[in-house]
């Protein structure tokens, strides 16, 4: 039960909230509203601090934490940035309702490994700003993701730019339309000329937490893209099949979702091959 629900000015004053009463930051509310949700007592609501925002950087997009999934979902900025994928992603999310309350900041924070937006921010390089006890920093997602600091706020999340030789592409199942992600997959490929010089691949629903899988990105690194992608997706399911280990859940087996996952992934390297550059 909620007993006290605070409006602070700044986000240092929601920090310095969170802290002193143990209060939860609120938004949206989709994260803190569900069943299975950690109950508060005090509620931080950031609401008036100013964090919908579309900030354009020369190499980034900087992207305030209060942005709803459906902001996202529509916006022509990210399309013109090369970042239509994320937008993609956060349609992913839910329903229309879901998505006009839920918020970029609070679906990062939550954390939750069948999450449509992590696995893609986390390919495209992501960051994430926040307002801490001692000032602003900056910190990869998945160095925050690693060992999240909850009284930390999560102010924007700084998004670069694919390069003209970037190729994106995602791929996700779900039991229903509107449900969570069995399994999802994000991954990047920057080019030289026709070799894959790095790739970066993001897989959710298959662990407690979106992971990286170093194995299947070293099998395409070097690879060339020419010909018909046969053995590249081979090379990738391989990598998969020897490094990858799913956990059971509601959802499926592990059995179930590694096979999901392979044939993921292949989509979403095809379809990132076929894209133009920097641009999905």
């Amino acid at each position: 039960m909620v007993e006290r629900f605070l409006r602070p000015a700044s986000p240092a004053e929601a920090v310095q909230l969170c802290q002193e009463l143990g209060a939860a930051f609120i938004a949206g509310g989709t994260e803190l509203n569900y069943k299975g949700a950690t109950k508060a007592t005090t509620l931080v609501s950031i609401d008036r601090l100013e964090l919908g925002f579309v900030q354009q950087e020369t190499a980034a997009l900087v992207l305030g934490a209060t942005l709803s999934l459906q902001d996202l979902a529509d916006s022509k900025i990210l399309v013109a940035a090369g970042l239509g994928v994320l937008g993609q992603a956060a349609r992913a999310v839910g329903s229309r309702a879901i998505r006009c309350q839920a918020t970029l900041g609070g679906n990062v924070a939550a954390n939750k490994s069948c999450s449509d937006l992590i696995p893609t921010l986390m390919v495209l390089g992501a960051s994430l700003l926040l307002s801490t006890k001692a000032g602003a920093s900056e910190q990869a997602i998945e160095a925050y993701l690693a060992a999240p600091d909850r009284q930390a706020l999560i102010t924007a999340v700084r998004v670069p730019r694919p390069g003209p030789s970037t190729r994106l592409g995602r791929q996700r199942f779900a039991r229903t339309v509107n449900d969570l992600a069995t399994v999802n997959v994000a991954l990047s490929v920057r080019l030289e000329g026709s070799t894959i010089a790095e790739a970066r691949l993001a897989l959710g629903g298959v662990a407690p937490a979106v992971v990286r899988l170093a194995a299947a990105e070293n099998a395409l690194v070097g690879a060339s893209v020419e010909g018909n992608g046969s053995p590249l997706a081979s090379r990738l399911a391989d990598a998969l099949r020897t490094g990858l280990h799913p956990i059971d859940d509601v959802r499926g087996s592990g059995a179930f979702k590694l096979g999901l996952a392979i044939e993921l992934a292949e989509r979403a390297l095809a379809h990132a091959l076929a894209a133009q550059g920097g641009a999905s």
